[in-house]
């Protein structure tokens, strides 16, 4: 947990009505939440969950994840109260959803359907098998379709705290780049590496495709004459040993223009951090010497990479198809600690038959 979610939770914790009710042996509902009656499958559901973040918490040579201590709790105390904190955020997004008047527009409903019909084939026979239904499942899915509707209210496009485009624009910037390269292997046909006059020999082919972009020649078509030399080059080596020939490597996506096909390429996004296409390329791209429109070569020890940094928005769907997950970036532990805030003063009745009915070990067998 956060320190923003314990701090909060803490606070809610000072103000809600808390309860335990053993309700004989009705063991349906998991909790009462302002009413709500919550299904045990959705409790159970949240317990899962918790177990696994519990296992975080093992210490060396601990095995037993229900017989440790987290944040001076014994494990099972510390489970139940995250899978009840679960619960209520889940009851506060609801009523949320409700208040707001919101309603889905993009068959949400159904989404929710399919994505549970295609995990339950894998998941199904597991959830079962601890007391999750189906139905409980479905619940919890289309609870977070209702938790990001809630979000959009507040955080998209015409919302009361929209983030505006060039918020997303400078965070996209500043995380991302957007790169053309061209990998060139620094070996032979046969796989050998290059010894000195070979690799001279392909810096100047480097520097010469350089040359040739900056002249206006198209990036692309320079890659493919690259990958059709080196495919050559291997094909050739391939008939000397009798090996089988090399396939020249396949372009990207073609558009016809002007009655003649073109290659289409917006480039790869690479982000800081980032391995691909290599951790030398990510590192370079984002130490300040490579600006839009630059070239340059980064040299590794088995491949040179010709490297091109382009505009990020070049391709014109880029931001809006980022816009979601760039909001959630930046306002999502805003987000967060407003759920928080919703759940204080809720009359919360625990079901304690439910709990004791459906144990923790059973989350914890193999």
């Amino acid at each position: 947990m956060s320190l923003m979610k314990k701090v909060s939770a803490a606070a809610a914790a000072a103000v809600m009505t808390l309860s335990l009710s053993s309700c004989g042996s009705d063991t349906t509902w998991g909790a009462d939440i302002d009413g709500n009656r919550l299904r045990a499958g959705i409790l159970i559901y949240f317990q899962s969950n918790a177990v696994s973040e519990a296992s975080q918490y093992l210490g060396e040579g601990e095995t037993d994840v229900l017989d440790i201590m987290i944040e001076d709790k014994p494990s099972k105390e510390w489970i139940n109260d995250e899978a009840v904190e679960d619960m209520r955020e889940y009851a506060a997004v609801e009523k949320k959803f409700t208040e707001l008047g919101l309603s889905f527009e993009n068959n949400e409903e159904k989404a929710a359907s399919n994505t549970v019909d295609q995990w339950w084939e894998y998941v199904g026979e597991y959830f079962e098998s601890i007391g999750v239904s189906k139905q409980s499942y479905y619940d919890v899915v289309l609870n977070s379709q209702k938790r990001a509707a809630v979000f959009d209210y507040y955080y998209a496009d015409g919302g009361e705290k929209a983030v505006p485009d060039e918020d997303i624009k400078n965070h996209l910037l500043e995380n991302n780049a957007r790169i053309k390269f061209i990998k060139m292997e620094l070996k032979d046909g046969e796989g050998n590496l290059l010894k000195s006059d070979g690799k001279a020999e392909l810096k100047k082919m480097a520097e010469d495709y350089i040359e040739r972009a900056r002249s206006g020649e198209s990036f692309e078509a320079i890659e493919d004459e690259y990958n059709e030399y080196y495919a050559n080059l291997v094909a050739e080596a391939s008939e000397t040993s009798g090996d089988e020939e090399a396939d020249v490597p396949e372009g990207e996506e073609t558009e016809t223009v002007g009655g003649e096909t073109e290659r289409i390429s917006y480039g790869t996004i690479v982000s800081k951090g980032s391995v691909i296409p290599s951790e030398k390329v990510a590192n370079t791209v984002f130490d300040g010497s490579l600006n839009v429109g630059d070239y340059t070569i980064v040299e590794e020890d088995e491949v040179w990479y010709i490297v091109h940094r382009i505009d990020l928005f070049d391709d014109p769907e880029y931001l809006d198809s980022q816009k979601d997950s760039v909001r959630r970036d930046l306002k999502g532990e805003e987000f967060d600690a407003a759920v928080l805030g919703w759940i204080e003063g809720q009359n919360v009745t625990v079901n304690e038959a439910a709990i004791k009915r459906y144990k923790l070990e059973k989350l914890t067998a193999e």
